[in-house]
């Protein structure tokens, strides 16, 4: 009976994937009184940084009195690029979290990364779509709230709101397939 009424309050749960980015730190702040919002973040270890970004997360949270779960993981390649291993790592963390649905802060200007990289790919109908606003893994929904939303959009939502947020010194590294592109 316990576990039913646990599966029953996660089906009305939705936690918010923060990365400490500005689109997560946005997404957040704009379904913080949502009953019943926590926070996920993802500690990959891959950042020299990635200890003060957990920090700074934990610290968003508590001001914004938003639950947060941190899981840190292991990326394992297994044939894999390093984003593909990491992003595997990433969705396996969120298939582990008490909500029904996790919402991630992918934007405008990722859909039109997604696409291009897709069609690169060869990837044909399906991946010229690219990602939809709501989609499913390992039993959860994912959701994608700010997907029709531009990164410039969001900046300035954050700027008008004086959030802070923390930046990704992998996003200027054009070793990486979707940096480059």
């Amino acid at each position: 009976m316990a576990s039913s009424r646990k599966r029953a309050s996660a089906r009305r749960r939705t936690a918010v994937a923060l990365s400490g980015g500005v689109d997560s730190v946005v997404l957040l702040h704009k379904l913080r009184n949502v009953p019943g919002i926590s926070a996920v973040h993802v500690h990959h270890g891959l950042s020299p940084n990635a200890e003060a970004w957990a920090a700074f997360c934990r610290s968003l949270c508590r001001r914004l009195a938003v639950p947060l779960k941190v899981y840190k993981v292991k990326v394992q390649k297994e044939g894999r690029g390093l984003e593909a291993a990491a992003r595997k790592a990433r969705y396996d963390a969120f298939a582990k979290v008490d909500a029904h649905c996790i919402a991630l802060a992918h934007n405008l200007d990722d859909q039109a990364e997604t696409v291009l990289m897709n069609l690169l790919r060869g990837a044909g109908l399906r991946g010229a779509r690219g990602m939809l606003p709501e989609s499913r893994y390992r039993g959860k929904v994912l959701w994608r709230p700010l997907l029709e939303l531009s990164r410039a959009e969001i900046v300035a939502y954050a700027r008008a709101h004086a959030l802070e947020w923390v930046e990704d010194e992998s996003n200027a590294d054009e070793a990486l397939t979707r940096n480059f592109i």
